[in-house]
């Protein structure tokens, strides 16, 4: 799931990137074992289906999946009455990966000495917003107005996509003997 960023996305209206987050957090956490993404599959559940909304939301589902190098096969999509605030709605998805047993990535090798190499991310990555949401509210930043300081305004900076490792970590298979993986979705490398 994406979790509170939906938060952001709703008061914002914009709802066309939650969906490519929503495919990163099922395949960032697939490709770490060294397993390439085959499919995805979403669920959206609101009270009452905005036509606009869903569209939105399937758009970023779609290229999600287009920068995860798997397909959209199915999902469901339920109007549950009285279960959400107006406007509101909630995501989730699943994704099928294949990999090799002989080439599965699981940290068994790794040892003193060996390097750390971290992938920059495009910013906050779906966790974490509870906290980054509150920051905002704090500074009465307006959602819509641009910030000097952010040369943007909150609602793009926190809506900023999650970045999709999956091409970048496909390549690096092909060229080098990688240990061990994690997808860290918050706090870094400490």
């Amino acid at each position: 799931g994406v979790g509170t960023k939906l938060l952001v996305a709703i008061r914002a209206r914009k709802h066309d990137t939650v969906g490519i987050d929503l495919v990163a957090m099922v395949v960032n956490d697939l490709i770490v074992c060294g397993a390439r993404p085959l499919f995805f599959l979403d669920y959206i559940a609101a009270g009452v289906l905005e036509p606009g909304v869903v569209e939105d939301l399937i758009t970023g589902i779609l290229e999600g999946c287009r920068q995860g190098g798997c397909a959209l096969v199915g999902g469901e999509t339920a109007e549950l009455a009285g279960m959400y605030a107006p406007g509101h709605y909630d995501l989730a998805g699943f994704g099928v990966a294949v990999v090799e047993q002989r080439r599965m990535v699981d940290g068994r090798s790794i040892r003193p000495g060996d390097l750390v190499i971290g992938l920059e991310s495009s910013g906050l990555h779906s966790n974490g917003y509870t906290l980054a949401r509150a920051a905002f509210e704090r500074a009465a930043l307006p959602w819509s107005r641009r910030v000097r300081e952010l040369d943007a305004t909150p609602a793009q900076v926190l809506l900023e996509p999650t970045r999709i490792y999956v091409p970048v970590v496909l390549d690096l298979l092909k060229r080098f003997t990688i240990k061990g993986m994690a997808n860290i979705t918050g706090g870094g490398l400490p």
